[in-house]
């Protein structure tokens, strides 16, 4: 029968995440409510899925040794970082349009994950390790010359667009059917490689755009950029400013930067504008009022039609449930 939906806890997380793992209250250890999944398919094949509301702010990090991860976004965003690499994965609510990210790591990195309350994540992650690629798969990597020199990179994400078929093998893992344990593994393992397949594919099209991939170092500028943007510094700038704070004109930062967070510049900003908004809601009891300011908007009506095409609920609503 197909998992049930209930409260994970701290405690069945992997045991790897547990030493990482941060609570802002020790005494609710309560992480999720839905349904997980961590499996290890078969050496060096790995998967992880979930379907499921965060039910506090948490931080878990373990390190992860050397693999090629592939990770499907169906709803919501994660923060997360490998080493020095930081990401937001996903879309915002507003926009629902899946996203897939691949990662090549080449040696061991610290993982570290923030989660957020009230953020419902639907995903799933298939890790490819040397040992599989050892074991048979070799040949897939030197098909292509684009796909070896992912798999050569370090920390260089390439986000693709996963096709409607792709969609299709992930929502048959999120739902599979009550076979017996063998006939379940045969199962998952059968979509992950074929995710996985379909994925480095794409990275390997040569039909593709040659900006479709970002380079190790325009990476690092937008992780800058992301800084910035995150610490309020710039939210009255203009865009020819942010650009030459970085060192490139406004044009190939806003190319760039659609590439990277599938958004302009300026919808990021308020997309953080509004989630700081809501954030004050939540934790603070601020007043919508109050809320609307400080996510920069003058009319309170205006706010509340943004954030609830954004979060899906009304500013009013959150407040309710404090």
């Amino acid at each position: 029968m197909n998992q049930a939906d209930h409260i994970i806890r701290g405690d069945e997380l992997p045991a790897m995440s547990r030493p990482g793992l941060r609570l802002p209250n020790e005494d609710d250890d309560r992480l999720l409510y839905g349904r997980v999944k961590w499996a290890q398919l078969r050496d060096g094949l790995s998967l992880h899925w979930s379907d499921c509301e965060e039910l506090q702010d948490f931080v878990t990090e373990n390190v992860v040794g050397p693999r090629v991860s592939f990770v499907l976004f169906m709803q919501g965003q994660s923060r997360v970082s490998y080493g020095d690499l930081s990401l937001t994965l996903g879309q915002p609510a507003s926009q629902r349009a899946p996203e897939g990210v691949a990662v090549s790591m080449n040696e061991p990195v610290l993982f570290r994950r923030q989660a957020r309350r009230g953020s419902h994540i639907r995903k799933l992650v298939v890790s490819l390790t040397p040992d599989w690629f050892e074991g048979g798969g070799e040949g897939v990597v030197s098909s292509d010359g684009a796909i070896r020199r992912f798999m050569d990179s370090h920390l260089a994400p390439r986000i693709w667009k996963p096709s409607a078929r792709l969609l299709t093998l992930a929502e048959q893992m999120l739902n599979p059917p009550g076979y017996d344990p063998l006939l379940q593994g045969l199962y998952l393992e059968s979509r992950a490689l074929d995710i996985a397949c379909e994925a480095l594919i794409s990275l390997g099209d040569g039909s593709a755009p040659a900006e479709q991939g970002l380079r190790p170092q325009e990476y690092r500028r937008l992780q800058r950029l992301l800084a910035l943007l995150d610490s309020g510094e710039a939210d009255d700038w203009t865009l020819e400013r942010i650009a030459r704070e970085v060192g490139v004109n406004a044009t190939t930062l806003q190319r760039q930067f659609r590439l990277f967070k599938g958004m302009t510049v300026f919808e990021y900003q308020r997309a953080r504008r509004l989630q700081l908004a809501r954030e004050a809601l939540e934790r603070e009891g601020a007043s919508v009022n109050e809320a609307a300011w400080r996510a920069g908007y003058n009319s309170p009506a205006n706010f509340a039609t943004a954030f609830k095409r954004h979060f899906g609920i009304s500013p009013r609503q959150v407040r309710a449930r404090v």
